[in-house]
């Protein structure tokens, strides 16, 4: 959508911009979720937190975070010969910390408020 914030992220880490821009956007709800998932992560109270969306899927364990595309679970066994699946930007994975600092910087981008992580 023209207009629409988009996320982009260094090489290995694709698929975080395009589940920040395709699954998260703005929407402070989702936000909100994931902001409680980490503090709950960081102060050791919770093990792990997963969010599944339409194109991508988020897990978040006390170490990191892990973005994966449900595309990664699609059949490659019938593709043309000479044709390869393209999954480089289907699966990225970070520490919770820098994840934690993306999705402040994120919210800032978009201009929401944050909580601090």
């Amino acid at each position: 959508f023209i207009g629409d914030p988009v996320a982009c992220c260094s090489m290995g880490h694709e698929a975080i911009g395009n589940w920040l821009t395709a699954e998260i956007g703005s929407n402070t709800i989702l936000i909100g979720k994931l902001q409680h998932a980490l503090q709950q992560l960081q102060q050791r109270t919770l093990w792990e937190y997963h969010l599944d969306g339409i194109e991508y899927a988020i897990e978040l364990t006390r170490e990191q975070a892990i973005v994966r595309a449900h595309s990664l679970f699609a059949d490659t066994d019938n593709l043309t010969d000479g044709l390869d699946y393209y999954d480089a930007e289907s699966l990225a994975r970070c520490g919770l910390q820098d994840f934690a600092t993306l999705l402040t910087a994120w919210c800032q981008f978009i201009g929401l408020a944050t909580k601090s992580s």
